[in-house]
């Protein structure tokens, strides 16, 4: 404490600095939602994608200073705090893993990535450099969520025996649900909001599983229940 007993005011951290990984729809709805809280606390400082040319439109319309062509430019930027990664869902591990290695932490869309080994992939090289690594389930944050949430915590639901869940979007149009190189399915893309929601409520890791649903012509699943 300096003389006459007054403390020095803590310097403010500065906001965290974000960079995108993918110049798509998903990263461009993330940015535009993440562009509603203070710039304070957020900012957008960097963007890459495959094409330099959709990177720097991407930069003009948001107003992010630096573009790139490659993700492993946006990996060597030092100036990131979090990298957020919104590319297609089979590139999510070595996209992922390239940012996770370089040591940024990473917000990673959902899927996290396509099953349980790409995943457990992703979390180990996490823990080996020590950072941030999180699956992005917007949901998660809702207040109606967090308040269903405490409600369970305290038992005032009794105690939850089933939990049923249903989506309905026509997304017969959609490419990517119905292509298997593109890791597409009702459960992978979708279904993992209701899951998370099933594990969360209903007391951690189940027991058993059982699956039945209907496979699209390409063999995706197009329907489960």
């Amino acid at each position: 404490t300096p003389p006459g007993g007054s403390e020095t005011p803590e310097s403010s951290p500065g906001p965290t600095r974000w960079g995108i990984c993918g110049a798509g729809k998903i990263s461009h709805d993330f940015v535009v939602a993440l562009k509603t809280l203070p710039r304070s606390d957020h900012e957008v400082v960097a963007v890459a994608a495959r094409d330099l040319g959709r990177a720097q439109e991407f930069a003009r319309r948001f107003g992010i200073p630096r573009a790139y062509g490659s993700y492993s430019e946006l990996a060597q930027d030092s100036e990131l705090d979090v990298v957020y990664v919104g590319v297609v869902n089979p590139a999510h591990l070595p996209t992922g893993r390239l940012f996770l290695a370089a040591g940024r932490a990473v917000l990673m869309e959902k899927p996290m990535a396509v099953g349980a080994r790409e995943v457990s992939e992703l979390v180990a090289t996490a823990r080996e450099r020590g950072v941030f690594l999180m699956e992005g389930f917007w949901t998660r944050f809702f207040p109606a969520w967090q308040r269903l949430r405490a409600l369970v915590a305290e038992g005032a639901l009794g105690t939850p025996l089933l939990f049923r869940g249903s989506l309905g979007f026509n997304l017969a149009g959609v490419e990517r649900l119905r292509e298997p190189g593109l890791a597409g399915g009702a459960l992978l893309d979708l279904g993992g909001y209701t899951v998370q929601m099933a594990l969360a409520l209903l007391g951690g890791t189940p027991r058993s599983l059982r699956a039945h649903g209907v496979l699209h012509p390409t063999g995706t699943d197009w329907g489960n229940w």
